[in-house]
């Protein structure tokens, strides 16, 4: 992106064909994984949980009930509503209302009429997925380093998100991939397009509420702009309010609040909280690890080429940690977090110095693996699952 005179779309292909041509030898997997999504996401259905065809269900709902799918639960819009827990196999959040915000929605409703929905829908995931491969790739790629091996760990990065984005966007049909989308497009737009990146936020606040995670950290990087900083924070606050105009026919706000936006306590499905703050389990254990380590990097108690202390305008200037930190301290105290939560963490890795970046990805990617067993035992075991393929 060199010319400013060029329009941003332009600006995008220029990028991506660069990206391409950096893939080298590589660029072969790119559309062999897509390919893989898209066959796995139109064969495969949702094994592990119900909500993609709930989405389903509210997405085609709306266009009887409006917005006020907010106030009726799955009962009071049909009588005979039958999807259930995978898991459990008892119905499915059948007490409680929907519980998304006004644009995934709308995102729903706009698609759960088409014909094959469901194959539809997971593609439209999935090709989401291959846009935000390419913006991971921007963000960890003009980074000055002399290192030889950062070239293959950002390739294997940028990879790893699209392999272990399969089970989640291909196959369960989780909204991840947008939720992914709307962390990274804030940091793509920051540094040309500031009340974009912003607004972005605003947007992103409307899909899943994570998305204001990224908004300490830009707040940070524009600091020395005070006048700008405090306009850009309204460009949030003012989306928010606008965008939750809908949302304050009902009660969902105040029932969301009252319950730490878990309204699935209520829903009957097996619990998972492998990363839950004193939940006994090895995932558990080592994403507190994970937490408390970046904690010490932020405050500068990890001694590098400086002596051990803790320097005030270092912590600032370290502010790169806080997406990361803000996310774990989030998912700590969080009382369900799925295996796919950790698909979150890849836009806060991408904005990790280069030699972090290699650390906390091996310890995430740990921490990753030891969750979804965790998961598998906390709901079908680990022996039944093994089952399946013997």
């Amino acid at each position: 992106m060199q010319n400013s005179d060029q329009s941003m779309w332009y600006q995008c292909y220029r990028q991506i064909l660069a990206i391409v041509n950096d893939l080298g030898s590589l660029k072969g997997f790119l559309p062999l994984l897509f390919l893989v999504h898209l066959i796995i996401g139109a064969i495969i259905p949702p094994l592990v949980t119900s909500d993609f065809e709930r989405n389903l269900f509210y997405g085609q709902a709306f266009w009887k009930y409006g917005f006020t799918v907010y106030d009726l639960t799955p009962l009071d819009i049909d009588s005979s509503y039958d999807i259930v827990d995978p898991l459990s196999g008892i119905l499915s959040y059948s007490n409680t209302t929907y519980d998304y915000p006004t644009i995934q929605l709308l995102f729903w409703a706009c698609l759960a009429p088409l014909p094959l929905s469901p194959i539809v829908i997971k593609w439209v995931l999935s090709s989401v997925d291959i846009i935000n491969f390419f913006f991971i790739y921007f963000l960890i790629w003009n980074r000055e380093t002399k290192e030889k091996d950062y070239t293959r760990l950002r390739k294997a990065f940028a990879f790893s998100y699209l392999f272990f984005s399969i089970p989640f966007s291909a196959i369960e049909g989780q909204a991840t991939s947008i939720s992914i989308f709307f962390l990274l497009l804030p940091l793509i737009l920051h540094n040309r397009y500031k009340p974009w990146s912003y607004l972005s936020i605003g947007l992103g606040f409307h899909w899943k509420y994570i998305s204001v995670l990224i908004l300490p950290y830009l707040l940070v990087q524009d600091r020395g702009i005070v006048k700008q900083a405090v306009l850009d924070f309204l460009t949030v606050v003012i989306s928010i309010i606008l965008l939750s105009f809908p949302l304050l026919f009902s009660s969902f706000i105040l029932r969301y609040l009252c319950s730490f936006g878990n309204l699935g306590t209520y829903s009957g499905q097996l619990p998972s909280n492998p990363l839950f703050l004193f939940y006994p389990s090895l995932s558990s254990l080592l994403s507190s690890v994970v937490l408390i380590l970046a904690l010490l990097y932020w405050i500068g108690l990890i001694p590098k080429e400086q002596p051990l202390r803790i320097n005030l305008d270092g912590v600032v200037k370290r502010a790169y940690w806080l997406p990361l930190i803000l996310l774990l301290s989030f998912l700590k105290i969080y009382a369900t977090a799925f295996p796919w939560y950790w698909m979150w963490m890849y836009p806060c890795l991408t904005i990790l110095p280069h030699k972090d970046l290699r650390l906390f990805t091996t310890l995430l990617v740990c921490t990753f693996a030891l969750g979804i067993l965790d998961f598998i035992q906390m709901t079908i075991g680990l022996s039944t699952f093994i089952g399946w393929f013997f």
